[in-house]
């Protein structure tokens, strides 16, 4: 039978709030178990007891202890980061300040630089009482670099946090999932009746296209995704973004005599919740 749009209120009714996928959970649950096996480790487990020495060890003997240390204290990836960034810039760490480092830097960093090592140990266990680091960090974020203080942690507590922590993975890692979903029904197709796809720039929008089919030269359909469980400002820019793109290829349909298709895929509570933005999104489609 014929491709059928949906009306917006069929959207609205067959939408979802969150998503759920089984292989993205284990991923998360099993990062959480490895993060929570590396805590018990015997150099941080002594509460009150811990010293710079042994925090350096822990340190210097996993890749991942800094994961460990940070999610303990409950001090995200970002924030950390600036923090990094703010000692480079004031020149408790040396050199110059061109870029700010990733955790992935900092972590290499940690394994040849002891000074370094030494210098992130110190920050963790005590920067609360750093009175010129209290000059330039808010106390909210400051005053969680109190690794000696916070005793030794529960592991059940640990649970609760190291999960928490990831909330960050699982939202970038959601929208990739999402996308395989449909990617996975294109390569049905794709086995069945020799169509391909693919995904990058093309001449008709202004934006990087999720699935182009046949190809981005010449694209018959294109397909653009987005899921979103949780509001942000972006969404009247994507509507705004999936306009324009709707209004290109109708204009290329008229001029050249073509039928070309948009198909917005648009699900997730964030959306319900900008409902009239759904609403645009879901009118400005084929």
């Amino acid at each position: 039978m014929p491709a059928k749009k949906f009306t917006f209120q069929e959207a609205w009714n067959s939408s979802t709030i969150f998503f759920v996928d089984d292989v993205l959970e284990d991923e998360i649950d099993d990062r959480v178990s490895e993060l929570l096996r590396l805590s018990q480790s015997t150099h941080i487990s002594g509460g009150e007891n811990r010293t710079p020495n042994d925090v350096v060890a822990f340190l210097a003997e996993d890749v991942d202890g800094l994961d460990v240390l940070l999610r303990d204290i409950g001090l995200s990836d970002e924030k950390f980061m600036r923090i990094i960034s703010l000692l480079r810039k004031i020149g408790r760490i040396t050199g110059s300040f061109d870029s700010e480092w990733s955790v992935a830097k900092i972590k290499r960093q940690l394994e040849y630089d002891g000074v370094f090592v030494e210098l992130i140990a110190s920050l963790i266990l005590d920067g609360k009482h750093d009175d010129e680091l209290s000059e330039y960090i808010p106390r909210y974020y400051l005053y969680k670099l109190n690794y000696r203080e916070i005793g030794a942690i529960p592991q059940a507590l640990r649970e609760v946090r190291y999960k928490e922590s990831t909330i960050g993975t699982y939202g970038a890692r959601k929208g990739h999932r999402v996308e395989a979903t449909i990617r996975e029904s294109l390569e049905q197709i794709s086995a069945e009746h020799g169509i391909g796809y693919e995904k990058g720039r093309s001449r008709f929008i202004y934006v990087d296209i999720d699935f182009a089919i046949p190809s981005l030269q010449d694209p018959w359909v294109i397909i653009m995704s987005s899921f979103q469980e949780t509001t942000s400002s972006g969404q009247t820019t994507k509507a705004r973004d999936m306009l324009a793109a709707y209004t290109r290829i109708n204009e290329s349909n008229s001029r050249f005599g073509e039928n070309r298709a948009f198909v917005n895929f648009v699900d997730g509570g964030g959306w319900l919740a900008r409902k009239r933005d759904l609403e645009r999104l879901v009118d400005q489609c084929h």
